[in-house]
């Protein structure tokens, strides 16, 4: 991404705000949803928005959107995103970006709400970019924490099978929106569901 003073200092005050909150604030279950995770859905953003030819403008504003869209985890858990777009909100407005940018990081990060349909390009890739994982060769790893933060959070254990078949639903139900992840990440999401799925079988047998 090319540099330009204005757009380069929100993004680093940004990094900054964000950072520090996640430091300060981190709950001690937030095992999955926390900076590291924050971190790669930002490298996400930057891999399929440069690789889907978004704009500069666009990709400062998906970065941004990227930074803060699991900040609101830190507070609440039902309606974190309503809480990271106020988050947002509150601090891109004190900075003075304007007010039809933070709009658009504002509906970035209530398109990473499962319930929510993306309606543009930005929004695409940030979608993608959250569910990255699914299509990785780390998601056993990553589903693993996932599982171990919902139980310490929730206070009690998830059975295998059970954690197991919760997976393979969510993997089934899911599909990238951009054309560059669907080209990059859907055959790993594919040998994904094949292994939950063998996994399943031996635990059955």
């Amino acid at each position: 991404m090319a540099k330009s003073g204005n757009r380069n200092s929100v993004l680093e005050n940004t990094i900054s705000f964000v950072t520090q909150l996640f430091n300060e604030k981190i709950p001690t279950w937030a095992v999955y949803h926390n900076l590291n995770h924050t971190i790669e859905t930002v490298d996400a953003c930057l891999e399929i928005g440069g690789g889907s030819g978004l704009a500069e403008d666009d990709l400062v504003i998906l970065c941004i959107a990227a930074w803060f869209h699991d900040t609101g985890y830190l507070f609440k858990v039902e309606g974190h995103e309503e809480k990271s777009s106020e988050i947002a909100l509150k601090f891109l407005t004190e900075i003075d970006y304007p007010a039809d940018k933070i709009d658009k990081v504002m509906n970035c990060i209530m398109a990473t709400k499962l319930s929510t349909q993306p309606e543009n390009l930005v929004e695409y890739i940030i979608c993608d970019s959250d569910l990255i994982t699914l299509g990785r060769a780390d998601y056993f790893e990553k589903n693993d924490l996932l599982k171990l933060e919902i139980e310490t959070r929730e206070n009690k254990k998830i059975g295998e099978l059970a954690w197991l078949k919760r997976s393979l639903h969510f993997l089934l139900s899911h599909n990238y929106f951009t054309e560059y992840a669907k080209l990059n990440f859907t055959k790993q999401l594919e040998k994904n569901l094949q292994r939950l799925q063998k996994k399943i079988n031996e635990y059955q047998e």
